[in-house]
């Protein structure tokens, strides 16, 4: 700023006065005033006023400009009034702090006024107050706009928590976090535990691939690149972009994917760079989308375990069907069988057959594995049974018919050990197979006990396999007891099995129980051997006496 012709001292410091007073009443840029007030107190030329910026100096006139040379400033800055040169440098300070410094070109007789130090400190006090000002507005304007984004970002928040639609809340974070940022594209990278891709949205663009997701860390409050398109973005390259802004989305130190965007439009058509504040307001989003996704994703397991229940229990209620609703009344026999699965369905299957002449078929099968491939060999083995007992003429004939119907038929390929026997009521005559089960036991009516060993392999295991059908003869009063191995090999905690001795000696104290209580006894007492261990495997018990 350039002054007009030259004005004497008096004239000047009476003019000072008034201009400083003008400065506080008028109106117009008080930076520019400032600066018109030293030129009338020293007579100087020109002056130019440099002001503090975050730890630089800007040139301030009617229009701040960029930062200045440091050559153009004394340093160290002077304590008080310097002229050098020709030049004088008024420093602007106040309450102890500097915050400007006054250029001043051409001073009359080259050297500082008499009321130098008076005018730098009321000009000090005025531009501190200007400063101190701008600083107030600054963090006025800052505040709000937090509470902008605050606002902004507890809708969004409503918006999200009320979709549990996973797919459709992917969607919905994207094109927000577009919107938010202002990104010309971007990409959504969701992940299951396991870290495989649960799922991708890409509007604009694919900014980042899947498939890299998995093992790319991100740091807290995410990654700013505004040189994407030569520099890789934390160590990865990403699709075709100039620059780029990218969050981890994640839950309690669980990471649940990545969300990237990329291109910041202006409304002229050019790509602005990502500020800090953009990814504070992209990481901030993030969170409240992971608690949302997270909310979406448990959701959906909800949905499906819920699901995966009721085919549990309607695949119970169809096996359930499968056993026998009522046992048969033979007579000369009494018979009583329980079944207790591990699961809600289970590998052990029972029936009774009552055939001509008086004759009692039964059977105990035990498929290898447990719950729904268990279950589901235990129906074919059901249905082979039903279909092939009127055809075959011997148990071992039927045995084979079965087995070559699972090797056919069956889904999975697992085998099962099974027991058939057929008993005479009249004779006592029992014929039966054992494909590779456990050996029944015959209690005497005397008291004694003896196995009843397999005659053959288990079914499933061969495709030539033979089985040998095997006769004895039950007196009056004599039991058969055939079960699974789930009751013989029940743990307790001390990792002991429940075992054939112990089994064989509630048989032996159960001599004039009924069929029936000696099931039930001998549940309860497995049940209290293992206590609180978890059930291993299936348990299966049929009885079958021939009255006395």
């Amino acid at each position: 700023m350039t002054a007009s012709a030259p004005i004497s001292p008096a004239t000047r410091l009476e003019e000072l006065w008034k201009r400083i007073g003008g400065i506080l009443e008028g109106e117009g840029p008080l930076l520019t005033r400032v600066a018109e007030a030293a030129l009338l107190a020293t007579g100087a030329r020109e002056a130019t006023l440099y002001l503090r910026d975050k730890g630089s100096w800007i040139r301030a006139g009617e229009k701040l400009s960029g930062a200045v040379e440091p050559e153009e400033i004394p340093d160290p800055l002077p304590d008080g009034v310097l002229v050098r040169e020709g030049i004088l440098w008024l420093p602007l300070a106040a309450e102890g702090e500097v915050h400007g410094i006054l250029r001043l070109l051409e001073i009359p007789a080259g050297e500082a006024p008499e009321h130098a130090p008076l005018l730098a400190f009321l000009l000090g006090s005025l531009v501190g107050a200007h400063r101190l000002s701008r600083l107030v507005r600054d963090a006025e304007f800052e505040l709000k706009a937090r509470l902008l984004e605050l606002e902004s970002l507890y809708d969004l928040g409503l918006s999200l928590g009320g979709q549990l639609d996973l797919s459709a809340l992917a969607d919905e974070v994207l094109f927000r976090s577009i919107s938010l940022t202002d990104a010309g594209k971007g990409t959504l990278v969701l992940l299951e535990d396991s870290g495989s891709v649960l799922l991708e949205r890409s509007v604009g663009g694919e900014v980042l691939a899947a498939a890299d997701v998995a093992g790319w860390t991100l740091p807290e409050g995410g990654v700013v690149n505004n040189a994407a398109a030569t520099v890789p973005t934390a160590g990865m390259k990403l699709a075709a972009c100039e620059k780029c802004l990218a969050v981890a989305i994640s839950v309690t130190g669980r990471r649940l994917g990545v969300l990237a965007v990329a291109d910041k439009e202006s409304r002229d058509g050019r790509v602005l760079d990502f500020t800090a504040t953009d990814a504070r307001l992209l990481s901030l989003f993030a969170n409240q989308a992971a608690a949302a996704i997270e909310t979406a994703r448990l959701h959906r397991e909800a949905i499906e375990k819920e699901r995966i229940e009721r085919e549990l229990e309607l695949a119970a209620t169809i096996q359930q069907q499968l056993l026998p609703k009522d046992l048969p009344e033979v007579p000369g026999v009494e018979v009583a069988a329980r079944n207790l699965p591990t699961r809600q369905v289970g590998g052990d299957y029972y029936d009774f057959f009552p055939l001509s002449g008086g004759v009692l078929g039964f059977l105990v099968a035990d498929v290898s594995g447990k719950g729904v491939p268990a279950a589901l060999l235990v129906s074919t083995v059901h249905a082979a049974v039903h279909l092939q007992i009127d055809e075959a003429k011997t148990i071992a004939e039927l045995v084979s018919r079965i087995d070559r119907h699972l090797q056919r038929y069956a889904a999975t390929r697992k085998f099962l050990t099974l027991f058939f026997g057929l008993l005479e009521p009249e004779t006592g005559r029992l014929r039966y197979v054992s494909a590779g089960h456990n050996p029944a036991l015959l209690r005497r009516a005397t008291g004694s006990i003896e196995p009843v060993r397999a005659t053959g392999v288990p079914l499933g295991m061969f495709s030539s396999a033979t089985w040998k059908e095997a006769t004895l003869t039950m007196e009056r009063g004599d039991l058969l007891c055939v079960y699974t191995d789930g009751v013989t090999e029940a743990l307790n905690a001390a990792e002991e099995e429940f075992g054939l001795e112990r089994l064989s000696g509630l048989l032996e104290l159960g001599n004039k129980d009924s069929p029936d209580e000696i099931c039930r006894n001998v549940f309860a007492e497995v049940s209290a051997f293992a206590k609180d261990v978890p059930q291993y495997d299936d348990q299966t018990l049929l009885v079958v006496r021939r009255k006395a």
